[in-house]
Parts: C-alpha cells; sequence; structure tokens
C-alpha cells in the first residue's frame, strides 16, 4: 500500500499550497491584525487615561452637586470597561500572533531542519519500506534528499571538470527553418502544458519552442523547454537536455540554458514590453524556474508566469512578483529530488495531484507517476480548481492569453559549444564561478542588465 499523508490528503483529486490565499499568507495577515488590535488597545488605554482624569475631577464636585455624583459613578463604569476590553483585545492580538508564528516556525525553519537532520533519513527510509519499496513517494525523497548546498555544487562542478565526463559549457542557438506556421493555443495551465507534450513526441532532440501571440500593442511569448533526452552516453554530448543538463540546471542555476533562451527571444524579436511565459516538464522544469528566474533579475524581458510538470525546483528562491505554478503527484519522487518542499508564498502555487496512480502503470523509467500525460490530467484539474489562490491565478493567465489563440511557431536547435581543449579549472577558480547566492546563484551572465518591475497585465 502506498505511503499515506493521511485519509484527507489521499482523497482522490488535488491539493493546493501556496498563493495569495495560501495559509503562509493568510498566516502572515493574522500578524497585520495582531498589530491592528494592539493599535486599538493602545488607543483604549489612552481614552481609559481620560476618563480617569473626567472622574478624578468629577469626584471632587459629587459632594456638592448630585448630577456630578452620578456622571462619576458612570465615569467609573466606563474606566472598568475600557480596561476589560483592552485586556481582551491584547490577549487576542497575542493569541494571534502565537498562531502566525507557530505555523510559519512550522512550514519554514522546522521543516528545512528536519530534513537535513540525521532522522530525515532513517523515517525517509522507513516510509519507503512500508509503501512496499519499488519508487518512492515524493515525501520520501524530500526526506532523503540533503539540500542541495556550495559543497555539493562544487564537488560536482570538479568532477565534470576533471575532463573524464566532459563539461559544461555555453550553447550556440540556430533558428529551425522548418519550426515556422501557425498554431492554436488556450490560456490554461492545460493549454500550456500541451506544448511540452509536442516537444516530447517530437523527433528532434535539443529544440526549444516559442510560440507568439500577437496583441496588438504588446505581443506574449511562451517559451517551451524539453524535459531530460537521454543520449545513452556516460560523456557531456552536444545536447544541453542530456542526462547533465540536470547537473546545469541544479548546479549552475542553468547559467547556459538560460543565456541561449534570452538569446533566442531576442531574436524572436521579443522586447521589455512583451509577456514571456515559461514552460518545462522534468528537467524542462528546472530550467523554466532557473531561466525565469534569471530573466527577471536581469531585467531585459519580462516574466509573467512560469509552469513546471514534475520538477525538483522548490529550493530556487524567485523574486518576488514572479508567477510560479508548480505540477506534482505525491507518488512522484522526482519532485522532491529538491530536498525541500516548495515555498508557501503569494506568488507560488503548488498543485499536488493526489490520485493514486497503479502500480503496474510503467510509463517512464523514473516511475508510474512521472509521467507526462499524468500531468495533462492534473493541469485539467487545476484549470477546474476551486481554491481561490488557483482561481485567482487562472483569471491573471487569462488576462495575459486569452482562452483560444493563435500563435506563430518558432523553433531554436540548442547545443553545446565544441570543446576546444580540456578544462582543468583549479578549484579556487571553481569556487568563484559557482559562487551561489540565496537563490542558488542568481548571477545574471549572459543577460543585458537592467532594472525592470515584474511584468503586470494592463
Amino acid at each position: 500500500m502506498p505511503y499515506q499523508w493521511s485519509a484527507e490528503d489521499n482523497s482522490p483529486g488535488i491539493h493546493v499550497r501556496g498563493g495569495t490565499h495560501g495559509l503562509t499568507v493568510e498566516y502572515g495577515q493574522l500578524e497585520s491584525v495582531a498589530g491592528a488590535l494592539e493599535e486599538t488597545a493602545g488607543r483604549l488605554t489612552a481614552l481609559r487615561s481620560t476618563c480617569m482624569e473626567m472622574y478624578l475631577l468629577l469626584s471632587g464636585t459629587s459632594a456638592v452637586h448630585g448630577h456630578a455624583r452620578e456622571a462619576a459613578g458612570a465615569a467609573e463604569l466606563v474606566i472598568k470597561g475600557l480596561a476589560r476590553n483592552r485586556r481582551e483585545l491584547e490577549e487576542a492580538a497575542a493569541n494571534l500572533r502565537r498562531a502566525a508564528r507557530n505555523y510559519l516556525d512550522t512550514e519554514g525553519r522546522l521543516k528545512e531542519t528536519i530534513s537535513w537532520l540525521a532522522v530525515g533519513v532513517p523515517v525517509g527510509i522507513e516510509m519507503w519500506h512500508r509503501s512496499g519499496g519499488g519508487f518512492p513517494d515524493r515525501s520520501v525523497s524530500e526526506l532523503t534528499v540533503p539540500p542541495f548546498d556550495g559543497f555539493l555544487i562544487e564537488k560536482l562542478l570538479e568532477r565534470l571538470a576533471d575532463g573524464r565526463f566532459g563539461e559544461l559549457r555555453p550553447l550556440d542557438v540556430a533558428k529551425l527553418d522548418d519550426g515556422g506556421g501557425t498554431v492554436p493555443v488556450t490560456g490554461s495551465a492545460r493549454g500550456l502544458l500541451e506544448r511540452s507534450k509536442v516537444l516530447l513526441d517530437a523527433p528532434d532532440r535539443g529544440v526549444v519552442e516559442i510560440l507568439t501571440v500577437d496583441q496588438g500593442e504588446r505581443r506574449v511569448r511562451i517559451v517551451t523547454l524539453p524535459g531530460m533526452q537521454d543520449s545513452g552516453s556516460l560523456m557531456v554530448g552536444p545536447n544541453p537536455f542530456d542526462a547533465y543538463g540536470n547537473a546545469e540546471g541544479r548546479a549552475r542555476d542553468s547559467e547556459y540554458v538560460a543565456a541561449a533562451v534570452a538569446q533566442a527571444l531576442r531574436e524572436s524579436g521579443a522586447s521589455a514590453e512583451d509577456a514571456v511565459i515559461l514552460v518545462g516538464y522534468s528537467q524542462g522544469g528546472i530550467h523554466a524556474v532557473n531561466t525565469g528566474a534569471r530573466l527577471t533579475e536581469s531585467g531585459e524581458f519580462s516574466v509573467a508566469m512560469v509552469l513546471t510538470a514534475g520538477a525538483p525546483a522548490g529550493d530556487r528562491i524567485t523574486p518576488d512578483g514572479l508567477r510560479v505554478v508548480h505540477l506534482e503527484h505525491y507518488q512522484d519522487w522526482v519532485p522532491g529530488a529538491d530536498g525541500t518542499l516548495n515555498p508557501d508564498t503569494a506568488d507560488r502555487i503548488t498543485v499536488t495531484g493526489r490520485t493514486p496512480v497503479p502500480p503496474d502503470a510503467v510509463r517512464d523509467g523514473l516511475g508510474p507517476a512521472h509521467d507526462l500525460d499524468l500531468y495533462l490530467d492534473l493541469a485539467n484539474q487545476a484549470d477546474a480548481g476551486k481554491d481561490r489562490s488557483l482561481q485567482e491565478t487562472a483569471g491573471y493567465l487569462g488576462q495575459i492569453l486569452p482562452p483560444a489563440s493563435i500563435a506563430a511557431r518558432s523553433l531554436f536547435r540548442f547545443s553545446r559549444k565544441p570543446v576546444s581543449e580540456p578544462s582543468r579549472k583549479p578549484a579556487a577558480e571553481l569556487k568563484s564561478a559557482v559562487a551561489p547566492s540565496a537563490g542558488r546563484g542568481s548571477a545574471t551572465g549572459g543577460f543585458r542588465s537592467v532594472s525592470r518591475p515584474p511584468w503586470r497585465p494592463r
């Protein structure tokens, strides 16, 4: 029997986490409410002091006037009521802050600590054994895979740079002549992810698709990055989306792929006013998130949204304002290979499929749940979801891309530049080449740096 989070979490359907109506955002708003309550309590304290002055004044004259005695008694009752209300407001504010902080601690620091401590690995293995072995669930890989830190990145690059397997290197970009024509595209999660299916079924490898929807004053550019295209070789080959493409995505923050996407957008005639949407399945999702973050940080292009499916991209910190939607399945271990939960923020939504996949439905070498057709079905469920964060994101996407649009299609072949000579970089040079920021490396190499706010629909 597969590992189950809880009876509720494993009911068929989807589980939505994050977005503007996610728990972290709502608990963060509780902090604001608590602050407002504390401010009101402060005003009540000031009002009570004023009433106390009136009471003392009236008490002094009550001996000579009956009305003054009555007024003093009323003022005393008001003072007691204000004191009681102030205490209740202060207690409510404290409770709100305590609830918010408890949740945020559990959601943030605690989950990372548990995943990294030694307890994470045995717990994950025990969960794996209880599910009968085979392919682990996403929660198992999140517990057993440590966060991808600078030390692991450096060691990985050292292995690639020693010349035995080749090395990661910049990419050439060539526009294909046979990629023209027009195609229909739908402004929905399903409609965007279908472009990944087109690339998966195509015979060419290393090909990236850019669709352009002309909307008069502005255009929408939909960039679809393919999933892993294993060459079967132990050497780093010319196709940047081979198995070593995962290494570039995880260890190099998609440095070369992102630069190639920027070049392809330039050759497509994209401007800073155009809305760019990035889509990727599996490895393509890693590159999509990294590229979206890099393009936004550079300011040269305006990234409106990123959509990933079955991709371990939760540990990439994205700029504020960049909307990211992650599609995952609880039985797919691949999205958990980043060793962490996706952030629960206003800009990022994770939609998790909870409908069990039959154990004999072996569709992919990485397990029955790591399958693009399964994620297309999950995209359908996300499009029809009743969650407020999902509905808000669907409305946002609808503003960018009408439900039924016609797009001009361009194809670009990405290929690693030829090796001039074996590279044997010293460790110090490797360390400076990696130098990851808090976002697993957010350098904008290969981009024109321009200060620009996040893209917003007109």
